[in-house]
């Protein structure tokens, strides 16, 4: 036999026996029942290629999402190794900028008691103000 023909078969049974309990079920067209369920199951079939074409489509979205994530990630990440790389080249610098102004200093508060002395070696109308180091 034929697949639909076992299927018919199998479908007359199944319907025979559930009918057999019911009156007004016995009085339905078997053909017609078939038929409705022929129907069915292909919008069944339809259904399934519509979800397995979303499905397909959702999966290639989600890896070109993916794809896009991984290649802003690379993007990020070699930005930050040049900025790092900046700003550890500008720590250093202000590392040796403020060894520089230490030094500075420490020769200001050693002059500033030289030049002191030195002023008041001076002719008295020849005297500056006495110097003082500010922290200003």
């Amino acid at each position: 036999k034929k697949w639909y023909q076992r299927r018919v078969r199998a479908t007359q049974c199944w319907f025979w026996y559930i009918a057999s309990d019911h009156a007004a079920l016995r009085q339905l067209n078997p053909r017609h029942i078939i038929e409705l369920f022929t129907v069915y199951e292909e919008h069944l079939r339809q259904s399934s290629v519509v979800v397995a074409e979303e499905q397909t489509q959702l999966s290639r979205s989600i890896k070109h999402a993916d794809q896009s994530v991984a290649q802003i990630l690379a993007v990020t990440e070699k930005k930050h190794n040049v900025y790092s790389v900046w700003s550890n080249n500008i720590q250093s610098s202000v590392r040796e900028i403020n060894q520089q102004l230490a030094d500075i200093s420490t020769v200001v508060e050693g002059l500033v008691p030289l030049v002191n002395e030195l002023n008041q070696s001076l002719a008295v109308d020849e005297r500056m103000p006495p110097f003082t180091q500010s922290e200003d």
